[in-house]
């Protein structure tokens, strides 16, 4: 029996290889994990399986998550149930099946607003490349302050060197593809964001300003970044 949410499903087809996110709300693997929709087959959804530094998530059956899916119209989300783990196909999957139809949310959420304020950064050293372009070192194994010059839910322009506590030449330690934790401070929270360098936006003599694109952000931190974006665009109105 069709559980009445093909046509959603259908609406996802031209978006395979989307950015995805999983979020468990209990139990032990609790969390908000990045993934991206790799296959669709009849009513199932399938998402890569979430790589941890010791090894791939384990997702038990009927296990309830909550899904969002990233298209350029807008972003799909909705409840699903886990119904099996496929560790053979050349990206390890889990198949999901909805318990509720697909909302979609405009992209109106990922507004960008004007923003300086001071956060601090620290090199994951994982990146998606092979080799480190030239001229490139390692930064170091250490927290360092950088400043956010605009912000949305999609990610953050971020200034590297002039007013930081960088002291050496930051460009060599700025390449795209390099993963960062970054600790944004705003009002009384503490949001600890990873992601990764997707663009370099502006070089000059002794700073860097780079585009920052999270791997993933929890309900909550999505919530206070949510609440801080509108706070700026009322500010600047």
């Amino acid at each position: 029996m069709e559980s009445g949410f093909v046509g959603t499903i259908k609406q996802l087809e031209n978006f395979i290889g989307a950015k995805a996110e999983l979020a468990i709300t209990s139990g032990l693997n609790k969390g908000s994990y990045p993934s991206s929709l790799e296959d669709i087959d009849g009513e199932l959804l399938g998402v890569s399986l979430p790589a941890l530094r010791v090894g791939i998530l384990q997702v038990s059956q009927n296990t309830k998550l909550f899904v969002k899916i990233e298209t350029p119209y807008g972003i799909y989300q909705g409840t699903a149930v886990a119904m099996q783990s496929d560790l053979t196909a050349n990206v390890p999957l889990l198949w999901l099946k909805l318990v509720s139809a697909l909302d979609k949310v405009q992209r109106r959420m990922f507004v960008r607003v004007s923003s300086s304020f001071k956060a601090d950064a620290f090199f994951l050293g994982e990146t998606e490349i092979k080799e480190l372009p030239e001229g490139v070192t390692l930064p170091p194994k250490q927290w360092f302050s950088v400043r956010v010059t605009n912000i949305s839910l999609g990610g953050i322009g971020i200034g590297i060197g002039i007013g930081t506590s960088l002291k050496d030449n930051p460009l060599p330690y700025c390449f795209v593809g390099g993963r960062y934790l970054l600790l944004l401070k705003i009002g009384k929270a503490a949001l600890f964001v990873p992601g990764r360098i997707v663009k370099i936006l502006k070089k000059k003599e002794g700073s860097i300003e780079v585009g920052f694109s999270y791997d993933g952000l929890s309900v909550s931190a999505e919530k206070i970044l949510l609440g801080y974006i509108r706070q700026q665009e009322l500010a600047a109105r």
